[in-house]
């Protein structure tokens, strides 16, 4: 008499099966990192006004803005104004965080910092930030 193999009353699952369960465990790991690693408000302040002020520096602190008549004090006055920018950090985290709302979506945050007349977006994830370009506020 022929014998089949040997059955147990089980099949053995489809492969997709197991591919699937990996790709749930690697999912879960992924959103658990993302969570944990979102970042909080206070590092999106510190980059948001370490942000201004370099963009203040490269837009105000300058040679070209210095008038002619003093270009003989330019490198003093630049150096002056980089100073002052300096020792208004505290000042610039306080515009920043005022200026900013925070949406804490678990696996990443977005936020949105209004500041004279821009809207800056920015999303948070992973320990970073990603800032889109300025858009120009339509005040009507």
């Amino acid at each position: 008499m022929l014998q089949d193999k040997k059955s147990s009353g089980y099949s053995k699952p489809p492969k997709f099966w197991g591919l699937s369960k990996a790709g749930a465990i690697a999912l879960t790991v992924a959103a658990t990192v993302m969570g944990f690693t979102n970042p909080p408000r206070d590092e999106y302040v510190n980059y948001a006004s370490n942000k201004l002020a370099t963009e203040i520096k490269e837009s105000v602190c300058k040679e070209s803005q210095v008038p002619d008549f003093l270009s003989g004090l330019t490198r003093e006055l630049i150096d002056n104004c980089e100073k002052l920018i300096k020792s208004q950090r505290t000042t610039i985290k306080g515009l920043m965080d005022n200026a900013t709302q925070r949406q804490n979506l678990i696996l990443f945050s977005f936020y949105t910092t209004e500041f004279q007349g821009r809207r800056y977006q920015t999303i948070g994830a992973v320990g970073n930030f990603l800032t889109f370009p300025p858009q120009k506020i339509d005040q009507s």
